[in-house]
């Protein structure tokens, strides 16, 4: 296959998919997108690309997630600083599909969080809650930062 698929190419479709999305499920676009991380997590899996671990702390299976979407081009570099066991602030450095999500916020659409649903449903099928929220979003330089925190059980 030699030829790597362009970020812009995928920052095209992502806003393409996510407007569609919108524009048919408004509000209930945010439990479509939260399925499509469920759906690719568990294909992920199947294929061997990532590994959920009981035995490992949550945020360690978090990093794993974080790697593996290193690894594929999806953002450059992610970052996991740890304030605990329990909680840590994650910075995602180089997203492929910034253009698109700030777009679609400012449309006052909902993006894909595509990172964000993946880690969720990482966190889920290890019967955990998590809570999360943005601490901060610089578009030109293609970054995001978010804080999270480990809850528990379900």
């Amino acid at each position: 296959m030699g030829n790597c698929i362009k970020p812009e190419f995928l920052d095209t479709i992502n806003y393409a998919i996510c407007r569609v999305v919108n524009e048919h499920w408004g509000q209930k676009s945010v439990e479509f997108f939260r399925e499509v991380g469920e759906h690719h997590l568990d294909e992920a899996v199947r294929r061997g690309f990532v590994k959920i671990d009981s035995n490992r702390k949550p945020l360690d299976n978090l990093i794993g997630i974080a790697k593996y979407l290193e690894s594929t081009g999806y953002m450059e570099k992610i970052v996991i600083n740890r304030l605990s066991d329990d909680e840590a602030l994650v910075e995602m450095h180089g997203v492929s599909v910034t253009t698109s999500s700030a777009k679609l916020l400012k449309e006052g659409r909902h993006p894909s969080h595509f990172m964000t649903n993946v880690m969720l449903a990482t966190l889920s099928r290890l019967g955990i809650r998590a809570e999360l929220r943005d601490v901060a979003f610089d578009e030109q330089a293609c970054r995001f930062k978010e804080h999270w925190k480990v809850l528990g059980a379900k």
